[in-house]
């Protein structure tokens, strides 16, 4: 499956945009749809944890733990004439947020194919945490280190 970039509005705190999935057919007898943050947690039965975002004024609320490399997942679901459930989702990773826009790289089979693709974002992340000045530093450079010696 090849992955492409796709740049979903928000607004307000809230994704107004999200991928185009196949409407649920007019004669299921429930049909739901859903968007949520996933990641890998060994204790959860299939592997996978997640956190439902709250449907929002318009769209879903982005959570306040959204962050660079998180992995989305977007999903339609229903039951069918002989009661069983049928879903299509979407899955992808956040590659970067702007102030109205929130660009995901996507669609992914699995969310495991998502989180490896996310994985050089997410070092790279956590890396240039190394390079950031401490605030210790940042204080003494100011004020003087004398004042932080004994």
């Amino acid at each position: 499956m090849d992955a492409s970039e796709f740049v979903f509005r928000h607004a307000g705190g809230c994704l107004i945009e999200s991928p185009d999935l196949p409407a649920p057919p007019r004669t299921s007898a429930q049909r739901w749809r859903w968007a949520a943050t996933v990641w890998n947690d060994e204790q959860a039965t299939d592997g996978w944890d997640a956190l439902e975002w709250t449907p929002g004024e318009r769209g879903w609320e982005l959570p306040v733990t959204t962050t660079i490399g998180d992995v989305v997942e977007f999903g339609v679901g229903w039951r069918n004439k002989h009661g069983e459930v049928e879903c299509v989702r979407w899955w992808g990773w956040i590659e970067r947020c702007s102030l109205r826009a929130l660009v995901v790289i996507g669609p992914y089979d699995h969310p495991l194919h998502a989180t490896v693709a996310a994985r050089s974002v997410v070092d790279e992340v956590r890396l240039s945490q190394l390079a950031a000045p401490d605030i210790v530093d940042a204080v003494a450079a100011t004020l003087g280190d004398t004042r932080y010696m004994d």
